[in-house]
């Protein structure tokens, strides 16, 4: 009898596999299973947060604005304004403007910045957020009109009594109104004939010699000297 039942009891655990112990009797198949949870574990609630989270303050960090400006602007060629657009992450610390090496007043308007200019010349423009971290850009400004009006010395024609030449300025253009002489005999004379599309001008000459002047939109005045001799 007893060696029936330890041929079923081999028989009954044939089909099985053998369990195997470590030291403290834990089966090692479900040490196996313990050890991959805590390897989970171990990466999804510790290196990847922390690879997350250092990246994150790494990017911060290494943040940088940017700037951009719109192309200067003006209304008299007198003086121009330019519109400063900052982007940045970070809130900005503090945004600087200098031309040609002067400091520029800047405006805030909304979450842009307005620089108000009254010469030309190279701006430059910086922004620095709270990281430390900047940029900068440079804007040339050549619109605003510092010289008056050119006479073309090709095209002086002095005739019985008149002189006509031609005059043009590429900046603000020519205030024909502005135009006006005064001869070798001390009088004050006006233009003749004035075609404001091709700028020929033609000035009464009856004395020797005759000074012109001439302005600009933005003020600028020119003088140009005819004479007989």
């Amino acid at each position: 009898r007893f060696l029936k039942f330890m041929k079923a009891k081999k028989e009954s655990s044939a089909g099985r596999v053998p369990m195997r112990y470590d030291a403290y009797g834990r089966p090692l198949r479900e040490k196996k299973k313990g050890r991959g949870k805590a390897v989970f574990r171990f990466f999804f609630f510790f290196l990847f947060p922390y690879l997350i989270i250092n990246g994150a303050i790494l990017y911060l960090a290494l943040s940088r604005p940017t700037v951009s400006t719109d192309d200067p602007d003006t209304s008299d060629y007198k003086s121009a304004s330019i519109r400063i657009r900052l982007h940045s992450l970070l809130p900005i610390k503090n945004v600087k403007a200098t031309l040609e090496g002067e400091p520029v007043e800047l405006k805030q308007d909304g979450e842009d910045y307005i620089a108000s200019l009254s010469d030309n010349g190279n701006l430059n423009i910086r922004a620095e957020s709270i990281n430390w971290m900047s940029d900068s850009v440079n804007v040339q400004v050549s619109l605003l009109d510092r010289t008056g009006p050119v006479i073309d010395k090709d095209s002086v024609d002095i005739g019985s009594g008149y002189v006509e030449f031609q005059v043009s300025d590429t900046q603000s253009g020519v205030s024909f109104d502005s135009i006006y002489g005064v001869d070798s005999d001390g009088d004050n004379v006006k233009p003749i004939d004035v075609n404001k599309e091709s700028g020929v001008v033609t000035m009464p000459m009856k004395a020797e010699s005759i000074t012109v002047y001439l302005s600009d939109q933005a003020g600028n005045q020119s003088t140009g000297k005819f004479s007989l001799s």
